[in-house]
């Protein structure tokens, strides 16, 4: 079964991304246009965007002859989706979603919303037409990783006893990739402190958005500690686990993957180290990523797999971001994060 598709917002993240030469060394798709052009699962059909230049690109470059400036045009035209690539800014994505009652399908960029009240509202229209939402948080399709969840890391490391996050270019940009990859290989969070001032920038790109130093306080009794970096300077969005085992670095945004062992110490008797000079490396899966979550979803459709990356675990990415902010708004106070 092919999913009628649209591609709702043709930016970067969209398309533009593409015509980078430097990530296509090492990202395979670096845009949805790549992954729907090719994908069997999906007939992309129909590009909405505001912007005449981006309407005019997605008809020369990859021949899409439904272009429209608003979703509000397309259902007027009586365009009825399968599926929505909803790559907006954050305010218009519960409104795409809304604007076809015909999609039973939707990959959406996080943040679901500006809020988490709007978020859990698109969640909301989801939920009651019965759509399969995923939320392009794509590390949960990067296979490295998922093998690393399907065991590897317990093996190698053991009990972890310290964590730290590296990010940059925004709390509820990266910050949000990197709160879900602690998630993802340590455990649901149950607390978080915030550690440090809020530190606003105009190069941000979500509007309001701000970097924070902060702490995650796990279920299993872990706690990760996030610092930011400022993305002006160089860009970087990693984890390092020290395990009693072994350690997990992540760097260079996942292109760089390695565990190191546990040994006896190379310059005291009867101690240990962890050889991080002697690590093995992991081969890089991040450049199929988008790919893996795209194809993911057409398999939910069909029945064949359960969501990566389901709305709802994203929706509690935004519960423990509501959380940080309430923690910095009370000088830093531990606060507990709900569950939906």
């Amino acid at each position: 079964m092919s999913l009628r598709t649209a591609l709702v917002g043709f930016g970067k993240m969209a398309d533009t991304y593409a015509e980078d030469p430097i990530m296509a060394r090492h990202y395979r798709y670096a845009a949805h246009s790549q992954v729907l052009s090719e994908h069997p699962g999906f007939n992309w059909d129909c590009v909405i965007d505001p912007s005449p230049e981006a309407r005019e690109r997605a008809k020369e470059r990859w021949g899409i002859a439904q272009c429209y400036a608003t979703v509000s045009d397309a259902a007027a035209a009586g365009y009825a989706p399968d599926c929505l690539v909803i790559a907006t800014p954050p305010s218009l994505r519960a409104a795409a979603l809304a604007a076809f009652p015909s999609v039973k399908a939707a990959l959406v960029e996080k943040p679901l919303g500006p809020s988490l009240g709007e978020g859990e509202a698109l969640m909301a229209i989801a939920a009651a037409r019965g759509v399969a939402l995923q939320v392009n948080v794509w590390r949960r399709a990067d296979e490295t990783l998922r093998r690393l969840t399907g065991g590897l890391l317990a093996e190698k490391l053991g009990r972890v006893q310290a964590a730290t996050v590296i990010y940059g270019n925004g709390l509820h940009n990266n910050g949000f990739h990197m709160i879900d990859m602690a998630r993802m290989l340590l455990g649901e969070v149950v607390a978080v402190r915030a550690l440090g001032p809020a530190i606003p920038g105009p190069h941000l790109p979500l509007p309001g958005d701000f970097d924070l130093c902060f702490a995650l306080h796990l279920a299993g009794g872990e706690t990760v500690i996030a610092q930011p970096v400022d993305f002006r300077t160089y860009r970087e969005n990693g984890l390092d686990l020290w395990g009693i085992d072994g350690r997990l670095s992540i760097w260079q945004e996942g292109l760089t993957v390695s565990l190191a062992p546990r040994r006896e110490n190379r310059a005291m008797r009867g101690e240990h180290e962890i050889a991080s000079d002697c690590g093995e490396a992991l081969p890089p899966t991040v450049g199929t990523a988008l790919w893996a979550m795209l194809d993911n979803l057409a398999e939910a459709v069909a029945g064949q797999a359960p969501l990566w990356s389901p709305g709802d675990s994203a929706l509690q990415v935004e519960r423990i971001i509501a959380a940080l902010e309430a923690s910095l708004a009370q000088g830093g106070a531990r606060i507990e994060v709900t569950h939906g």
